[in-house]
């Protein structure tokens, strides 16, 4: 029965990841920067949250640089453009980090809805032996 805790707990530590990744894509979804610095003028960098299967079986998340974190937009008139006119924006996609996290709030609410039934089974469990 311990497995069933720990493999909801697994999956809701997983969900979580994913939701901070894309929370964090999508807070700086609009930052620029200037192309190729570091620093201040550094775009953000987006991130992709990668979801393995750990040595107990249970979902395991990594977050990484996502490749590209960045892309090139002409913005001429915008103070950190380069000589050229561009400026480096993240390379995130709104529409997929809220997609994203919607997938991984129904996950956290299944694992919750998981840990639920244990503790009933196991309620249910005593009043049988008592």
């Amino acid at each position: 029965m311990d497995s069933i805790v720990g493999s909801a707990l697994a999956g809701m530590r997983a969900a979580t990841r994913h939701v901070a990744t894309g929370a964090s894509n999508i807070a700086n979804h609009q930052t620029v920067g200037t192309p190729g610095a570091t620093g201040e003028d550094a775009a953000y960098q987006a991130l992709d949250a990668v979801q393995t299967t750990g040595p107990s079986g249970g979902p395991e998340v990594h977050i990484k640089p996502k490749d590209p974190a960045t892309a090139l937009a002409y913005v001429p008139d915008h103070s950190l453009a380069s000589d050229e006119g561009f400026v480096e924006v993240p390379n995130t996609d709104l529409a997929t980090n809220l997609v994203n996290n919607q997938i991984a709030q129904r996950s956290y609410e299944a694992n919750i809805a998981s840990l639920i039934t244990w503790d009933e089974m196991q309620a249910t469990l005593l009043d049988i032996k008592s």
